[in-house]
């Protein structure tokens, strides 16, 4: 991904985050605005993007640079780092395996909460040596932050804001092609996935380079992209000259297990750890029920971009699992219309009908932060 970010003319880092359980992560950083040369080490706010499932950081680079939050946020001149889970392309590496081992791919979001997320935040911070840093999440990621924030408050105060785009908690109303289905076939999913041993979720890539190359042609494109609004709902805000690009990153590798706790979400309708069933939750967590999070606890304040026709992060669910449990921490919560799942990301609107928003709410906040450091220290000079 940093290759991207060169070809559009910005400068870019590669950085490796070491978890507290030995994942290595790699972290993309575009410190400047397109063709600009500047100070890394200057102060400014900084934005760190995590993307969601079957996804990697190439979410917030996938269209032109003007289309693209990245790139966005950058010429907004924002400090912007892109996280890669465990998983990804660009995190499959381990101090003591690899990813053809069945040990690595022992995980769900709830390590990528834990341990991704955390340790990534922290040597941000420590890098650029600032106190805090706002956070973009979009689908997974915002789970992965609410999950965290719930539980962590010591980490919570690093967090200046949280922006939730397409926020999800239980999808228990999932549409789509996994609500077709419907809940008896997510059971029969849930016990298959159950029996496979701890693996990862992918396309191989000889197979993703084929698919890449066919819907790159002009003839394939709107093929292409029907299959993916099948999935998501939406095709409509795609650059179709962007389409065999986008296939070539996404899906991205994840693990079986990932998948099967989402499953257990849906089935639940709880904000739970993963279920071992009874004895395994007494080995793993001393009770007989997976902990659930408990949203009430967060109090950083985060800002909601949702839809009515985004078929996976339902509304439903979002007044249910989040609205009703945060309505004192919310503090912003703003509807797009008509806007799908990926078009939060992949849309090229975004650019112009939600970016801007998110950008001019940071740098607000950011410049009153700035303003009463300077107040402080006049106190005291």
């Amino acid at each position: 991904m940093p290759e991207i970010g060169q070809r559009f003319g910005y400068e870019s880092e590669v950085h490796l985050v070491r978890t507290k359980d030995e994942y290595i992560l790699e972290l993309h950083r575009f410190p400047c605005k397109q063709k600009e040369k500047c100070d890394p080490s200057a102060k400014r706010p900084i934005v760190f993007m995590q993307h969601g499932l079957l996804a990697d950081g190439f979410s917030w680079i996938p269209n032109l640079a003007n289309q693209s939050a990245g790139f966005v946020f950058a010429d907004a001149g924002f400090d912007v780092w892109i996280a890669n889970s465990r998983g990804t392309p660009a995190s499959q590496k381990h101090i003591g395996y690899g990813p053809e081992s069945q040990k690595f791919w022992n995980f769900t979001w709830q390590e990528m909460s834990e341990f991704d997320l955390t340790s990534s935040v922290y040597y941000v911070l420590k890098e650029t040596k600032q106190e805090f840093l706002y956070y973009l999440g979009h689908s997974q990621g915002t789970m992965i932050m609410f999950s965290r924030l719930a539980e962590d408050r010591e980490f919570s105060k690093k967090i200046r804001h949280f922006h939730a785009l397409a926020p999800v908690a239980t999808v228990s109303h999932i549409g789509g092609l996994f609500g077709l289905f419907g809940k008896q076939f997510l059971t029969y999913a849930e016990i298959l996935l159950g029996r496979l041993p701890y693996s990862p979720l992918s396309i191989p890539r000889t197979v993703q380079k084929m698919i890449s190359y066919m819907c790159s042609k002009f003839l394939m494109q709107n093929i292409c992209t029907l299959d993916i609004g099948f999935i998501d709902g939406s095709e409509k805000q795609f650059n179709q000259s962007r389409v065999g690009v986008y296939l070539c990153h996404t899906p991205a590798a994840t693990s079986v297990k990932d998948l099967q706790h989402w499953i257990q979400l849906v089935k639940s309708q709880k904000v739970a750890k993963f279920d071992y069933g009874k004895d395994g939750n007494m080995a793993e967590y001393g009770q007989p029920e997976p902990p659930v999070y408990d949203l009430t606890q967060i109090n950083t304040p985060t800002y909601l971009y949702w839809s009515g026709d985004d078929i996976l992060a339902d509304t439903q669910d979002i007044r249910d699992s989040i609205l009703s449990k945060m309505n004192k921490t919310i503090a912003g919560s703003i509807e797009l219309p008509h806007y799908s799942h990926m078009d939060f990301v992949f849309g090229i609107n975004a650019a112009s009908e939600l970016y801007p928003g998110i950008i001019k709410t940071i740098q607000d906040d950011y410049d009153k932060y700035r303003i009463s450091k300077l107040h402080q220290l006049r106190q005291y000079s």
